[in-house]
């Protein structure tokens, strides 16, 4: 089978989800256990998959040159190329309902490279622990560019993960009695924020994570994927503002994991989400007018 992920120029996660799709063809078509991968990096998700991960009982192939093959998927066409790609291999009649449960499943598949596997056990996490997600870099907004910085529905403003640093204790005391928590970041400062608060009321763990600070992405790939892999392996995850990283996390592991978003959390705060969510629709429908209209024109 060949896999193009080249057009996703979005997050790491969707490359997941692509391949999902492929390995739960294989497993309805009872196919040979090869896979070609072809992929670049982006701003966005600038590591490759065939770099950090493998995935089990399958062979994967990194491809040097673009593949002939018109099934293309990008973070907007899922829903169009999935029915090319169940046409293709004659699966048609399977309802999507299935084929999803089976691609969700099909998560437990990816593994690690070694490298992340010894970062993994050099941890040495406990068998019980919440995770902390903190996702900011690009989701993070203030009150001076939030009208022009807002891309996703899902996003936070800076007082806003403020609040949850200073709250996080009194709420994670409230869900669980488990006192051992791990803390995933993406920005460098934040994760420090954390640190501080958590680590006299908490036995907290962290990676050793190098930061680039000027970078749009501030962590490395490895250091990414054993973070993501340190949420999988966790009880609790408390998300600043869940999305594909957690979702998959989840779906990785092979236990249920309860996720929180903290910009679901119904207070003040929640106001806030229902700007961010209201602006990203405006700006959205202001784009498909205006695409309309270039395209008539």
């Amino acid at each position: 089978m060949y896999i193009d992920l080249s057009e996703l120029s979005d997050g790491f996660s969707s490359k997941f989800r692509v391949i999902s799709f492929f390995l739960a063809v294989n497993k309805i078509r009872n196919l040979k256990r090869i896979i070609y991968i072809y992929e670049k990096k982006t701003k966005d998700s600038p590591y490759l998959f065939t770099d950090l991960c493998l995935i089990k009982n399958f062979k994967v192939i990194k491809l040097r040159k673009k593949p002939k093959t018109d099934i293309k998927f990008n973070p907007y066409n899922h829903n169009i190329e999935l029915k090319k790609l169940k046409r293709r291999y004659f699966i048609d009649h399977v309802p999507f309902t299935k084929f999803n449960i089976i691609a969700n499943s099909s998560y437990r598949k990816i593994a690690p490279n070694y490298k992340i596997k010894k970062k993994l056990k050099k941890l040495n996490l406990p068998n019980e622990y919440i995770a902390i997600h903190i996702r900011s870099t690009d989701r993070s907004i203030n009150l001076k560019n939030f009208l022009t910085k807002i891309q996703f529905q899902e996003m936070i403003f800076e007082f806003q993960i403020e609040d949850m640093i200073k709250k996080l204790p009194d709420f994670i005391n409230q869900i669980t009695k488990i006192k051992n928590v791990f803390i995933s970041s993406d920005d460098k400062q934040f994760k420090y924020k954390f640190l501080k608060k958590l680590e006299n009321k908490f036995k907290v763990f962290s990676l050793n994570a190098h930061y680039k600070t000027k970078n749009f992405r501030q962590t490395s790939g490895e250091d990414f994927l054993t973070e993501l892999l340190c949420l999988s392996r966790s009880k609790i995850i408390i998300s600043t503002v869940g999305g594909a990283v957690p979702n998959s996390a989840s779906l990785i592991s092979r236990k249920k994991i309860k996720i929180y978003k903290w910009t679901n959390k119904v207070n003040l705060k929640f106001f806030f989400k229902i700007i961010i969510v209201v602006i990203f629709y405006v700006k959205r429908i202001k784009s498909l007018i205006f695409n309309k209209k270039f395209i008539l024109n």
